[in-house]
């Protein structure tokens, strides 16, 4: 038989399920090359499920590549393979799940980054799927 005195003395485990989409448009963030902060973590938190989904097509007048990830992991929800301007077209779907698993700490943030040439147009959501483990 379970104690209930001493489970309700037990810190308990915030497990409820957090969702957040996070988006890069190039109307409101631009083009230009670099890393864009997409969002910065809440707290420590593990990642149950990230999915990328272009929402419009990127376009460039060059070779432009889109990597997403962390601060510690620049590239842990979308790589330059799926990356490459090529494929970032209308409803291109991407679920990472190397990324599953992954413990980000309060002081990560979600980045986006462009490199080799600049973006001319696209929206790219990220929806991540986490619970916070502290």
């Amino acid at each position: 038989m379970v104690d209930v005195a001493a489970v309700k003395t037990l810190k308990g485990f915030e497990n409820e399920v957090q969702y957040a989409r996070l988006s890069y448009d190039f109307a409101n963030d631009g083009g230009a090359t670099g890393a864009l902060v997409l969002a910065d973590m809440p707290g420590k938190a593990m990642v149950l499920k990230a999915v990328v989904h272009v929402e419009t097509a990127c376009t460039s007048g060059g070779a432009a590549t889109v990597i997403i990830g962390t601060s510690d992991d620049t590239d842990a929800f979308m790589d330059l393979t799926s990356g490459a301007v090529a494929n970032l077209v209308d409803d291109f779907g991407l679920e990472e799940t190397t990324a599953v698993g992954a413990v980000l700490d309060a002081a990560d943030q979600v980045l986006l980054t462009i490199g080799t040439a600049a973006l001319t147009a696209g929206k790219i959501n990220v929806e991540l799927q986490y619970v916070l483990v502290d």
